[in-house]
């Protein structure tokens, strides 16, 4: 089952797969990371949201 995490501070969504160490970190792009085990396996994966959000869609990430 998929977790999902948010850190205000960092201002980061996190959604975490499956258990595991993280081996590496894949850049998909701009604020977008991948976790993956040392098989390739994904653990993870981070997207930086921007320094500001509306309160609506804090509401929404903080309820998910």
């Amino acid at each position: 089952m998929v977790s999902v995490r948010y850190d205000e501070e960092a201002k980061a969504l996190y959604f975490h797969m499956t258990k595991g160490k993280v081996a590496k970190t894949v850049s998909l792009g701009k604020d977008q990371f991948l976790d993956v085990d040392k098989k390739g396996k994904m653990i993870g994966l981070e997207v930086l949201l921007p320094s500001k959000i509306s309160t609506e869609a804090k509401k929404v990430i903080l309820n998910a």
